[in-house]
């Protein structure tokens, strides 16, 4: 077939059986149930639908879907697998493979155009009202991803602080609804913790959709290089700062929350005066409740979460705090929070938050119970790294364990704060 065209202008709402794909609003139905589904997934059967009844090829599945992204092959195979999964459920799983060439999806299929794509058309100045919050006024960008926005707001009267996180529709509109309803079910479950951002309410009924929260300080990075806290903060120190991100990790974790993209820009760190600092985890976009009936005994409406597919593979995230497992298509699981949480750990004694963990690592930091903490939180064997079971039972053995240094009086042992394994 002749190279496929740039995607449609116009986004889609298509039926085929008794399943129905929105477009504007990514979301998947299969006989009237959503489907809590990956992006990518969806992505795929937005292309196959603009094709039907022809052939796409590998080739152009990974440049439409995977647009500059170095993949391996069997990422188009596993979202192709979810997607199958899913229509599986109504037996409508017409997509077809073309061994070695690509995939096609059998029709016929019922079309009906929906509007036009959004993506960059959300156009803030600092100064002009935030759209429905008229007494608060942007101030300035915090961060700008394809069709979203996040901006630090204020009330010019009292100089109260939002932040506010805008989307036109897609998939980070599932995000941010996904991200209000786990906020929900940490405050319902944990009461009000200073760790963890307060969503203060949202729009999702009319454009520009957005999340409103609290301000919750800076970005980890930019606060550490204001403050001198990489260089100029002892050990000690770090180990205190770093216990309190591991503690609001654990109590996610405790109610069966997984947060899938810690790393440094997703910890706030604001000032409680006295030169303390409370450090406090962010954005739960790409999360996942591990017990999603939880929902219904909490009286909570899944918004952007209401139905799964199964505990499938997820490699979405920050490639450097990615568990090998992820990348390789397995499940998120406590254990891969972990892995994110002892590379962060590493970054920190390390002082340098951009620091991979090449191999010789181990030299970077100085203490060797630390080094044995960071890399049982990063084995590559998920069955070998932390988790909550073995991390009581080493907690428990640790007197029988050689003294710490003298410098080390406050370490902080990862095993003492990861979620249930």
């Amino acid at each position: 077939m002749p190279p496929t065209p740039p995607p449609d202008a116009r986004l889609y709402r298509w039926r085929f059986g008794t399943v129905e794909f929105d477009e504007a609003r990514h979301e998947l139905r299969v006989a009237g149930l959503a489907v809590d589904i990956e992006h990518k997934p969806l992505q795929v059967l937005s292309v196959l639908l603009r094709h039907v009844g022809e052939v796409v090829t590998k080739e152009e599945l990974f440049d439409q879907v995977w647009t500059g992204r170095i993949t391996v092959d069997h990422v188009l195979a596993t979202a192709v697998g979810k997607l199958r999964k899913a229509l599986d459920a109504a037996g409508e799983d017409r997509i077809a493979t073309v061994p070695r060439v690509g995939y096609r999806l059998e029709g016929p299929v019922e079309r009906v155009a929906q509007g036009q794509r959004m993506e960059g058309a959300l156009t803030f100045t600092s100064g002009q009202p935030v759209p429905g919050r008229e007494h608060f006024l942007l101030e300035r960008p915090l961060g700008r991803t394809l069709g979203s926005e996040v901006w630090l707001a204020r009330q010019p009267r009292t100089r109260d602080s939002r932040v506010f996180k805008f989307s036109v529709g897609g998939e980070r509109l599932v995000a941010i609804k996904r991200e209000a309803t786990l906020m929900r079910v940490l405050r319902d479950t944990l009461g009000e913790r200073d760790d963890f951002v307060r969503v203060l309410d949202w729009n999702f009924e009319s454009e520009p959709f957005f999340l409103e929260c609290e301000y919750g300080g800076q970005a980890l990075p930019e606060w550490a290089e204001e403050h001198g806290a990489l260089q100029g903060w002892n050990r000690e120190r770090k180990l205190a700062f770093f216990k309190r991100i591991a503690a609001a990790v654990d109590a996610a974790h405790g109610v069966g929350v997984l947060h899938k993209d810690i790393k440094p820009a997703n910890v706030l760190v604001r000032s409680r005066g006295d030169d303390a600092f409370q450090p406090c985890l962010t954005d739960f976009g790409n999360s996942r409740l591990l017990q999603p009936e939880r929902l219904a005994e909490l009286g909570i409406t899944g918004m952007g979460m209401t139905v799964t597919t199964a505990h499938s593979g997820d490699s979405s995230g920050t490639p450097l705090y990615l568990a090998p497992e992820l990348i390789a298509g397995q499940t998120a699981t406590v254990r891969s929070d972990v892995y994110a949480l002892g590379v962060l750990l590493y970054q920190w004694l390390a002082g340098d938050l951009r620091r991979p963990m090449a191999p010789g690592w181990e030299r970077d930091i100085e203490d060797p119970l630390l080094v044995e903490d960071i890399r049982r939180a990063t084995d590559g064997d998920p069955a070998q790294r932390m988790g909550r079971s073995n991390a009581k039972r080493r907690k428990s053995n640790m007197p029988q364990r050689p003294p710490p240094r003298s410098r080390c009086s406050a370490r902080w042992s990862i095993r003492e704060r990861v979620g249930p394994g």
